[in-house]
């Protein structure tokens, strides 16, 4: 090989590296999100207890009155569904949201029409993932806070309950 080639070669990977250097995890298009901050305290922290505990509520209203009426009472922004920075939201098991409380224009959005803050698809394998555990699991993306509006890493408990993925996000704290 010549020299120049290889010059040239040994430039590109040393660029490579640098930009891997410097990103944030998950940040090139089309990569996964990235792991979970810190996994050994979300389980145990208030907000988390307070996601779950939303769930449980969603899901006893499902046991009671049905999914399609949990559904209605998600996208009327119920108070019980939606407190704060805590709010159930839910997809069917394709990965199409059907009801957010927060923003009724997400009603409908799938993984071709929308997509985590960094621009990565997660709908359908959130969905994925809700089906592997349906009696829940933690699921992490990037996604803006309802009350301060930055983008930080959410990690919403799923379950699946009727072909749906009933969900409530907390926020991590960065590094």
């Amino acid at each position: 090989m010549n020299r120049n080639l290889i010059l040239l070669l040994a430039a590109g990977a040393l660029g490579i590296i640098l930009l891997s250097l410097v990103m944030k995890p998950g940040s090139f298009p089309g990569m996964a999100p990235s792991a979970p901050l810190d996994t050994q305290n979300q389980a145990e922290s208030a907000d988390a207890t307070a996601a779950k505990s939303m769930v449980a509520q969603a899901l006893e209203y499902v046991d009671q009155r049905g999914m399609v009426a949990l559904i209605e009472k998600v996208n009327a922004a119920a108070p019980e569904f939606h407190q704060g920075q805590f709010y159930v939201f839910v997809l069917d098991n394709a990965g199409t949201i059907v009801a957010h409380p927060i923003d009724p224009s997400w009603v409908g959005v799938t993984d071709e029409t929308g997509r985590d803050a960094d621009g990565n698809v997660f709908l359908a394998q959130m969905a994925a993932a809700a089906a592997e555990n349906p009696d829940g699991s933690w699921f992490d993306y990037r996604w803006p806070h309802p009350i301060t509006k930055e983008v930080g890493t959410k990690s919403s408990w799923i379950t699946m309950r009727d072909d749906h993925v009933v969900g409530v996000g907390i926020y991590l704290e960065e590094e």
